[in-house]
This record gives structure tokens, sequence and C-alpha cells, in this order.
């Protein structure tokens, strides 16, 4: 294919949305990328102190000029969906927009920037790439929306937020967690490639409406970061966007072709071959070898957890209990490793620690720091499926006799795919 020579002459207001969402969205990503360093580092708890170098300046605009409430002691300094987000990035619009100003009047005669274009394009396939790989492998091996646990089968649905009502549903059907995991990891292989990146890029544009909708109607909090990945991935199709108006809508026959850059020296270009086979290669190896262990863990975890009917509940006295009983027990559970919940009589769960004396049979509950505090129970297994606790519950002397239920006996957890539905 041979191109023509002559350079496109953008529109003033062409080069100034240029401008300002080369600065804006490449300072978006460069932000993503700092986030994914950290997390990588596991020093996620430390990038807070980063950005907290920014506090006392924007809490000041704040108050001058957003009011939006943002107070550095109340909310977390990380820009994301909360308040500290929403004045961040207004600041850097504003920031951005008189930089892109100041731009625009001292390249008034540049004609276009369409080398730029191409080579922002290329960084934001990849970054949208290597970052969608890694949300697909946490699908492809589920543990993004991990199975969930007692607490959760057990809890009312209007008594959970959105949230985890979103986070519960897509976990108890992994099917669904791994197909959208796989059409994730789809789309962003496809963006890798300049054959195939247009296609990727309207693919991961469908991905992505879906993720945007979801983040939003049920309140997750990445909303800003799915709807800029959304914007980045629009911003690769506008070179197209005529081209497929008058192929879609006009039925006429189109081309997609579309002029290409090369790095200069055969050094450059193989050292940026290599370069992008380390970052996705091992964006992909990280991320299995990451989720490959936390979905081992969360088997064993899985396999851990029981649950338990209290029979009876012998206290001080025999009364039968009442709704009211803030003593008595009505379900017990050990969750994960060394986490127990204990229900009471209205169903409500309280979380606690549990140490274990196997030698003298003895489980310790504990939610405080006060070993004074602590509730010791001597515990036996008289019958199969049997647990007997004795010991002392808020200072009373108590002895309990619980049966185990199956967890898998729960109609959500043994119902199967069906097809036929009579």
């Amino acid at each position: 294919m041979v191109h023509s020579n002559t350079e496109p002459h953008w529109k003033v207001w062409q080069k100034f949305v240029f401008r300002f969402l080369f600065l804006f969205l490449g300072f978006y990503l460069l932000n993503y990328e700092l986030v994914f360093a950290f997390l990588a580092l596991k020093a996620f708890d430390k990038l807070s102190s980063i950005y907290g170098i920014f506090e006392k300046p924007l809490h000041g605009r704040d108050g001058h000029f957003y009011h939006t409430g943002y107070d550095p002691k109340l909310h977390q300094n990380l820009p994301a969906d909360n308040h500290f987000g929403l004045v961040f990035y207004l600041t850097a619009i504003i920031v951005f927009l008189v930089i892109s100003i100041i731009w625009s009047i001292k390249n008034k005669r540049k004609q276009n920037y369409t080398k730029l274009y191409y080579w922002f394009r290329v960084y934001i396939r990849y970054m949208v790439a290597l970052i969608m790989l890694g949300y697909g492998i946490d699908k492809l091996i589920p543990v993004q929306m991990a199975y969930p646990d007692i607490t959760e089968l057990l809890k009312p649905m209007g008594d959970q937020d959105l949230f985890s009502v979103l986070w519960n549903a897509v976990g108890v059907a992994p099917g669904y967690e791994i197909f959208t995991g796989t059409c994730e990891i789809i789309g962003s292989l496809l963006l890798l490639f300049p054959r195939t990146y247009i296609f990727g890029a309207l693919f991961m544009c469908t991905v992505l409406c879906n993720v945007v909708a979801l983040n939003i109607f049920y309140n997750i909090s990445v909303k800003l970061y799915s709807s800029l990945l959304l914007v980045c991935v629009m911003l690769l199709m506008v070179p197209f966007a005529k081209t497929a108006i008058q192929f879609l809508f006009y039925g006429k026959s189109v081309s997609l072709d579309e002029k290409k850059y090369q790095l200069a020296g055969p050094w450059k270009r193989y050292a940026s071959i290599v370069l992008c086979i380390v970052l996705v290669g091992g964006t992909i190896a990280a991320n299995i070898f990451n989720d490959y262990k936390t979905y081992h863990r969360r088997l064993a975890y899985k396999k851990h957890q029981k649950l338990y009917q209290v029979d009876w509940f012998v206290a001080k006295d025999t009364i039968q209990p009442v709704l009211s009983d803030t003593l008595r027990w009505k379900r017990f559970a050990f969750v994960y490793k060394n986490s127990a919940v204990i229900y009471n009589m209205q169903d409500s769960a309280v979380f606690y620690d549990y140490d274990t004396d196997s030698l003298k049979n003895i489980y310790t509950l504990h939610d405080n720091p006060d070993s004074a505090k602590w509730d010791r129970f001597h515990y036996s297994y008289p019958q199969k499926n049997k647990f007997e606790l004795t010991g002392k519950w808020k200072g009373v002397d108590v002895h309990l006799m619980m049966e185990e239920i199956s967890i898998d006996s729960m109609k959500l957890v043994k119902e199967k795919i069906v097809f036929l539905q009579d």
C-alpha cells in the first residue's frame, strides 16, 4: 500500500483536544502503572503516603473552589472513587487544560500530531492490554469473584450491599466468570498486534462497556478507572470512525489501512520487541502464578469450612431461648483458618479469631487484644457430626451440643447447570 506524503492539516480544536487527551490520559495511565507496581511489590499500603504529598494543596483548593468536603483526616489519599480522587482529577483537568492552552499558543503553526498520535495509541494499546490481561487472568482462574463463604451464603440478600450482591452472584457461577475473563484476555491479545488491534479495540470496547455499567449500577468503587480505560479504547478507534460509519451505514467499500511509523535503527526495533515480550510474558506469568496460589489457598479454606446448628445451649438456666436472648447461639461456623463466626438468636454474625490447643482440646475465641477477656472452651466430638463445647461465654458457664450441617446440601451450592427446564 502506497501512502501519500501529504500531511493532513488538523483543525485548531482537533489539535487542542489531542493535546489535552495526550496529557490527561497519559497522566492517568502513569497513575495506573504506579498502582500496579506497588501491588506487584506488595507495598500498596505505602502508596497512600506518596499521594499524601498532594494532601495540603488539594485540601486548600477544595476548600476554596470545589467544596466536595475532602478532609485528609477522614479520607484516604488514593485517586479512586473517593473524595481525594475527585479533587485530584478535577485539579489535573484544570492543570492540563492550562498547559494545553499554553502548548497551543506556543505551537500554533503546528499542522498536526499524526506521528505523536500514532505512538500514543501504541502506548495506549499496550497499557490497556496489560491491565486487562491481569483482570482477565483473575477471572479465568476464578479468584477475582471468589465463591462465597459460609457467612455470605447465610446472609439475607436484603442485608447485602450492591457490591456483595454482584460479587456473590458471579462467584457462585464460576463458568460465567471464566467466560468474561476469556473475553478480556482475547481482547487484550488482539490489541497487541497491528493487524488485529482495530477489531481488538471494538471487542474491548464492548467488554469495557459492560464492565463500566456493572461498576456504576452495582456501586463498585472503580467506576473512574474503568471509565477512563473505556475512553482510552475509544480513542484508538477515533481515526477509523468515519470509515466505520461509511461501511456500516452506507455500505461503501472502505480500507482500514493507516500510515505506520517505525523506530529509527534496527536495535531500537529489536529492543522494543524484547521489551514488549518481557512485559506481556511477565504480566501473564506473574498473574497466573499468583492466581494459582490464591485459588488453591481458597480451596484449602473451603475444605476447612464447617457449619454447625446448635441443638442445645445450657447456661445458668434452662429456659427456652427467645429472639431477644443475647447469650445463646443459633449457629457456629469455622470459616477460614483461625476465623470463626457465631450467629446469635437474631442470626446476626459476630466474627472471632480462634486458637487451638489440640493437646488439651481447647478452643480460644477472641476479638480483642486483652487475653483476660478471651473465651476458652473444651471441645469434643461425642458422635459423628456432633460437636460439643464446654466453657465460659461472657462470664457464664455454658455447655453446647451442635450438629454439623453439610454446606454442599444448600440448594445454591448443589444446583447444576441444566438446559431442559420444564
